[in-house]
């Protein structure tokens, strides 16, 4: 099995996902003019994740499965890694909402004087990174199972 591929998607997923609280908090955030402890920042981090993990890891599962077998051999695979990388990347999101101590950790690196939409995206933007790489290393790596 050719695994550049794989590395390839996983990296891209990762920084990708980094990418989706920068455009909740600096940009949803903005455009509604919601405050940084607003809830429905959470609710809209959470839908768009979870869509975007969903569709990609399809998307990415369905490619992997392809360049390793010569064709897509079973969909229904596919469709279950992709709904195991959701699980993961939401687990890891999860922990990053209910265990604030976790995330200001991250958030405490940076000067207070940074404007807190930015410090909050990349609070979350570690997380989500982290979790992208595993939840897309895990699926991949299944994915490219030809049985």
């Amino acid at each position: 099995m050719d695994k550049s591929l794989i590395y390839l998607i996983v990296g891209l997923a990762g920084l990708l996902f980094s990418a989706i609280p920068f455009g909740v908090f600096m940009g949803l955030a903005t455009q509604f003019e919601l405050g940084v402890s607003s809830p429905y920042l959470i609710v809209m981090l959470y839908t768009i994740t979870i869509i975007f993990s969903f569709l990609s890891a399809l998307g990415s599962f369905a490619a992997i499965q392809n360049q390793t077998c010569g064709s897509i051999k079973n969909m229904k695979q596919i469709a279950g890694n992709a709904g195991l990388t959701t699980i993961i990347v939401v687990l890891v999101l999860s922990i990053a909402v209910l265990i604030p101590g976790l995330r200001n950790i991250v958030i405490d690196l940076f000067p207070p004087s940074m404007d807190p939409h930015i410090s909050m995206a990349i609070g979350y933007s570690y997380f989500m990174f982290w979790g992208a790489l595993y939840g897309f290393s895990s699926g991949g790596f299944m994915a490219g199972n030809c049985s």
